[in-house]
């Protein structure tokens, strides 16, 4: 019987008591690993490849493609993986990319799609792209000499990844190729320092690239080094944590390299999950997308997820979310605790993600909003739910992409924490895009205090005729009402926010607005501005607002405005020249310019096709 080493980290308890079950590790025996010691390594390195010199840091960018709703399955195939975008597509509710997690290589880790699962992946790219739907894989830096899936439905391998051999007799993994027991198997971690190495990798990687991969999703494979110690490279020692940074910077090096500005990855940034001491993974200069993983599917869960989001963005990290409603759906110390699926926690983990510049839908228990444990009413309540934020969110792309520009371009963030760190705790509202105050719901029920931050006015994003409220007010017991799509949603007087609207699903316009640039204003006494960039070439429209006037800059044809007004006015003009009232929103809508005042609501609504530079109202 061999030596069968305590696993370390995610799943370690589950893996251990799978380690047990299979004989105690021996490979021999084992009914998933049958045969992995059948092989004798070669002498010597047969690699022919040219030495590969690191590549130089891309810019700071995330695609604009990756602010559209991201949805993903624990385990799928190809016909599962296009049912599930149809069926969002047939409650009309918008994805723009689809993640195919693990397991979906041949072995980990080949770059080759189990043709089994995956056949003809080529045609799969080609498929989903034609739906505007983006595709990225799993994956992380160790290559197996020996694999195991515990997940039900999962794949079993016989014998080492074929590219193990190859690396272990040419040096390519670190430590000399020492082994590490990580949640897929044992394996050795490439080692991103040695050129010829480098060269390895990404030719392996090219299969997928040249078939129009658009991004990696690069798990916290690193964390199963051993996190206090030095790593053994081809540059000599090395801390983990540059290892750890280097694996994240090389993935998305090349990836850029290889299919230019439009490729990204989605990592970690501060994470602290399982046994895994906390710290930051990829640098923010590496993080196009991060998102909080291996959370725990109930309000400890939610709260956590929160918690890794606030110190990332204290931290730096710009385009942040999280597995929507936990990943796990076992208790992370003893992972032979199941948790309860419970519809309310993934209802309003939906909400506040809704506003955050990354929405993801995944976890353990391959759900979709139709899918969801308990009643008809419930799943019908959460499709209700997913379709309003992920709407939104879809709507809200021109605002997350300018905003994140703006960040990267100033190293600030967009995601702003209210308060220091001893002050999150049972609060956790922050502020995205200097816009939206959100104070997200994190028990049971429907009601919460809001304290509204100082130095500005604020409006309820869910009562749009109520009158501004002073900041520094404290609203307590804030009733969101019975319906779910519902948290404290405020927004800061002054806001101009820009969208792409295409339905009715949030209120805002209808299938009219497609086209058209939508704008919300909530003007102050003093001027505000947004720089707004726009397809396809980044160009720049700043947009102005005061009191009487919305300006674009330069003129912009095809707008919707909204403008938040008191009273109705006397007087619309676009460029000196006066405008139509329209009699309702659906006049509005048929016309190709015109004004509408809804009382109800003190919106006053202004379109307008023809280029136009400035609006003004009295």
């Amino acid at each position: 019987m061999k030596d069968c080493r305590l696993v370390r980290g995610p799943r370690k308890c589950l893996l251990f008591v799978s380690c047990l079950l299979a004989l105690a590790c021996d490979p021999a025996e084992s009914p998933v690993d049958a045969g992995t010691d059948a092989y004798v390594a070669p002498l010597e390195c047969e690699v022919d490849v040219q030495p590969e010199a690191p590549l130089a840091d891309p810019p700071r960018r995330t695609p604009r493609w990756a602010f559209e709703p991201w949805i993903s399955k624990d385990i799928s195939d190809r016909d599962d993986t296009l049912a599930f975008v149809a069926g969002f597509r047939e409650r009309d509710i918008p994805v723009g990319v689809v993640v195919l997690d693990s397991p979906w290589d041949s072995q980990y880790t080949t770059f080759r799609p189990n043709p089994e699962r995956y056949g003809d992946f080529g045609s799969l790219v080609e498929t989903l792209h034609e739906d505007d739907v983006r595709v990225v894989l799993w994956t992380t830096a160790f290559v197996n000499r020996r694999s195991y899936d515990l997940e039900m439905g999962g794949d079993s391998y016989r014998g080492p990844a074929p590219n193990y051999l190859e690396g272990v007799a040419c040096d390519f993994f670190v430590n000399d190729g020492e082994l590490y027991e990580w949640w897929k198997g044992q394996g050795a971690s490439v080692d991103f320092f040695d050129a010829r190495a480098r060269a390895w990798w990404h030719a392996q990687q090219d299969f997928l690239l040249d078939l129009g991969l658009d991004g990696w999703k690069l798990d916290f494979g690193d964390s199963y080094l051993e996190a206090d110690a030095t790593l053994l490279t081809d540059e000599g020692d090395v801390p983990h944590q540059r290892y750890a940074e280097e694996y994240y910077r090389d993935f998305l090096a090349y990836g850029v390299s290889r299919r230019g500005p439009e490729f990204t990855t989605m990592v970690r940034a501060w994470d602290e999950s399982y046994d895994r001491r906390g710290r930051f993974h990829a640098r923010p200069e590496h993080a196009p997308v991060v998102w909080m993983g291996d959370n725990r599917r109930d309000w400890f869960g939610l709260i956590d997820a929160l918690d890794h989001t606030f110190r990332s963005a204290e931290a730096g990290y710009v385009v942040l979310g999280s597995d929507i409603g936990g990943y796990l759906d076992r208790d992370d110390e003893m992972l032979t605790t199941v948790i309860p699926f419970d519809v309310e926690t993934f209802q309003r983990w939906t909400a506040w993600s809704g506003m955050m510049p990354f929405l993801q839908l995944h976890g353990r228990g391959n759900l979709a909003p139709w899918t969801v444990p308990g009643t008809d009413e419930d799943r019908a309540a959460t499709v209700e739910v997913w379709r309003y934020w992920a709407t939104l969110h879809h709507a809200m792309v021109p605002y997350w992409y300018s905003i994140t520009e703006e960040a990267y371009a100033t190293d600030g963030v967009i995601v702003h924490p209210v308060g220091d760190e001893a002050a999150w705790a049972d609060d956790w509202r922050y502020v995205v895009g200097e816009a939206f105050l959100v104070a997200p719901l994190i028990a049971s029920g429907s009601t919460r205090d809001v304290a509204l931050p100082a130095g500005a006015r604020w409006y309820d994003w869910w009562a749009p005729g109520a009158a501004a409220i002073d900041g520094g007010t404290t609203l307590e017991g804030y009733d969101v009402g019975s319906s779910r799509v519902r948290i404290p949603v405020f927004v800061r007087e002054g806001a101009i926010v820009p969208m792409h609207v295409d339905g009715d699903a949030n209120g805002i316009g209808s299938a009219a607005s497609e086209g058209f640039l939508t704008v919300l204003v909530w003007p102050s006494s003093e001027t505000s501005s947004f720089r707004l960039r726009e397809e396809p070439d980044d160009a720049i429209t700043t947009i102005t607002a005061s009191e009487g006037s919305i300006t674009f800059a330069p003129a912009r044809a095809s707008v919707i405005v909204r403008v938040r007004a008191d009273a109705a006015p006397t007087a619309v003009a676009a460029d000196g020249a006066a405008l139509e009232a329209r009699d309702d929103r659906a006049a509005l809508d048929a016309s190709a310019s015109g004004f509408w005042y809804d009382a109800t609501e003190r919106a006053l609504w202004v379109k307008r096709t023809d280029a136009t530079g400035t609006i003004t109202f009295d």
